[in-house]
């Protein structure tokens, strides 16, 4: 009989065992499975600055410049100056889109006036737009 009680408590140590294991690989499954379910909010990049924003204007708007560029929170945007503002794009912050949600707006961190946003014309050159 001792023999017997020996092979059974091997029995159901080897069975705890194995539960033991199929308990854990459940728990990692599950741990796989809600990784790759937030996945998409993990790996968003957010970012901030102008680099890599592809120029939204399809036409320049320094060939008339009497008409109103874009509507930013519902006041029409003009230029304020004809030439181009030549800033790095790293220092040109978001700040929004037009009331279209076309074209980016950006404005520099240490900016006085925030009244002022600027549009990307091209690598490093942005156009300063103000509401009248």
């Amino acid at each position: 009989m001792s023999a017997v009680a020996a092979f059974d408590g091997a029995t159901r140590w080897a069975y705890g065992l194995i539960a033991g294991v199929v308990l854990l690989m459940f728990l990692l499954a599950l741990a796989v499975w809600l990784d790759s379910e937030q996945r998409s909010r993990l790996e968003r990049m957010i970012e901030p600055t102008a680099v890599g924003e592809p120029v939204a204007l399809k036409v320049d708007p320094r060939d008339n410049p009497g008409r109103a560029v874009l509507i930013w929170k519902n006041q029409p945007c003009f230029l304020r100056m004809n030439q181009p503002v030549k800033l790095p794009e790293f220092d040109a912050y978001k700040v929004g889109r037009d009331d279209t949600g076309q074209i980016a707006l950006y404005q520099i961190k240490k900016q006085r006036d925030l009244r002022v946003v600027l549009v990307k014309i091209g690598h490093d050159e942005f156009l300063a737009l103000t509401p009248r």
